[in-house]
């Protein structure tokens, strides 16, 4: 090889990676070099070794970005995953609402596109109750699932999940896609959601079970109203139409031996089983107190102390009306309740805003005094006990409840106590959900003279309808 053919060699090898100054050497060498055979041999040998290095090096390098790739759509799936599992835990935990919960939960998976159309059953009586359509049966793998307590296939557009706690079945998901098929980690995510809203119907129904004994409860304990003598009495209850407890409300009426009739409206802090079993108690003592002859202050004094014994955290507010039917005088005592309304014959409408004594339960400081008030009913006057149920409303003060509630009296025509209460609750709290329980009391007494009658009003409600 002549000292040309050797640099351009050297020329086209230039590049290689090589030691720094590696190439003047090999260029040196190639140019004196009468025959060259084996240095090119072993330089061809040293760039071969370089080439296979280099490709291995790449190779390496490609499958690390794959793996990288590949872990991070792992952990992006896995976080997704999660996100949408603690958006499941939170609709379950946050809703005591069976049907609510339930749809909640549905929407979510169809949201996500996790399912193009839910069909949600739910175990009732021993059997299985779809909630869109109740007149539809269970096919074969909904109740291969139940019995199974795993999910079951029908082919890869559909999977039944059952929704189980321990051993028991509350309902199943039939999950159905149009085109995509159901992956095991699409199964596996399906049965995570399902014990998540398990949970969550569990808590439902043993809530819903609770209410539903409290008010048998509560409402075993209201009493049958009146006749009474010169005094016409009704009486309204009405349970909270959001939320699942029922509350500690009551209303209760007593005749004592001779004639006088004793009104009690009362609301026991708290909800549920707890908060009616303290109402009875409470209820029971105004009653017995009542017909040992007590005045209102004093019952109440005696049922705040009965209170204050009791191994219980609640607290209650109370109002004790008297009314001798034969003299029209009343007597009433207040702690922390709601002032009484009172209408007489002429249609003058006021509240019995008199001083009154703490709720039932809290510490009364030495010497403390619960006042009693009295005053003389005119022939056709009405007195009206209710709960804060009544007047409060969210996004509203008590003062503007207080006001409605004196328009909702004053706007009724009809003197018959039925259809007053009717009006009144209808006035108050139209066809809107109410947070709290409602307890309405509604008393005459006498009857007006002639030239007492109130007039009939004008009146409209907000919609420009006249009142039934």
């Amino acid at each position: 090889m002549t000292k040309d053919a050797g640099a351009e060699l050297g020329r086209l090898l230039r590049g290689r990676e090589l030691p720094p100054g590696a190439w003047r050497a090999v260029e040196a060498e190639l140019a004196s070099a009468g025959e060259l055979s084996e240095v090119l041999k072993a330089l061809v040998d040293v760039i071969n070794e370089r080439d296979r290095e280099l490709r291995w090096h790449q190779s390496e390098l490609e499958q690390t970005n794959a793996g990288l790739l590949a872990l991070h759509a792992e952990i992006d799936k896995q976080r997704q995953r999660t996100a949408f599992l603690d958006k499941v835990s939170r609709a379950s935990a946050t809703s005591l609402d069976r049907t609510h919960l339930l749809d909640e939960i549905a929407e979510l998976l169809q949201s996500h596109g996790f399912a193009d159309w839910i069909c949600v059953w739910t175990a009732l009586d021993h059997r299985l109750s779809c909630a869109a359509d109740p007149g539809l049966e269970p096919d074969a793998t909904t109740v291969a699932a139940v019995r199974s307590q795993r999910p079951e296939c029908e082919g890869r557009h559909r999977v039944s999940v059952p929704l189980t706690v321990g051993p028991r079945v509350l309902g199943v998901f039939d999950l159905h896609r149009d085109s995509a098929e159901f992956t095991t980690d699409d199964i596996s995510l399906a049965q995570g959601v399902a014990n998540r809203a398990a949970a969550g119907l569990r808590n439902a129904n043993e809530y819903e079970r609770e209410h539903e004994l409290a008010e048998r409860l509560q409402r075993a304990m209201l009493p049958v109203l009146g006749p009474y003598r010169d005094l016409g009495l009704v009486a309204r209850y009405l349970s909270a139409t959001s939320g699942v407890h029922v509350g500690g409300d009551w209303y209760d009426a007593v005749q004592r031996a001779d004639g006088t009739v004793v009104l009690t409206v009362g609301d026991v802090t708290g909800h549920g089983v707890d908060a009616a079993v303290v109402m009875g108690k409470l209820q029971n003592a105004l009653r017995a107190y009542a017909l040992e002859g007590h005045g209102p202050a004093v019952s109440l004094r005696l049922v705040h102390e009965l209170l204050r014994g009791a191994e219980t955290s609640l607290y209650a507010t109370a109002v004790v009306v008297e009314i001798e039917p034969g003299t029209g005088v009343m007597r009433w005592a207040s702690a922390g309740h709601p002032p009484p309304l009172l209408e007489d014959a002429s249609g003058r409408i006021g509240y019995l805003e008199a001083a009154h004594a703490p709720m039932l339960g809290i510490h009364l400081l030495p010497g403390t005094s619960i006042p009693e008030h009295e005053r003389k009913l005119s022939p056709g006057s009405a007195v009206v006990l209710y709960t804060d149920g009544l007047i409060e409303r969210r996004n509203s003060d008590l003062d503007a409840g207080m006001a409605r509630l004196v328009q909702a009296v004053r706007g009724c025509e009809q003197r018959e106590l039925d259809h007053r209460a009717e009006y009144v609750l209808r006035e108050m709290l139209g066809a809107s959900d109410h947070d709290d329980d409602v307890c309405l009391l509604m008393c005459t007494w006498g009857q007006p003279a002639a030239d007492e009658s109130r007039p009939r009003l004008s009146y409209r409600d907000g919609h420009g309808r006249e009142p039934v």
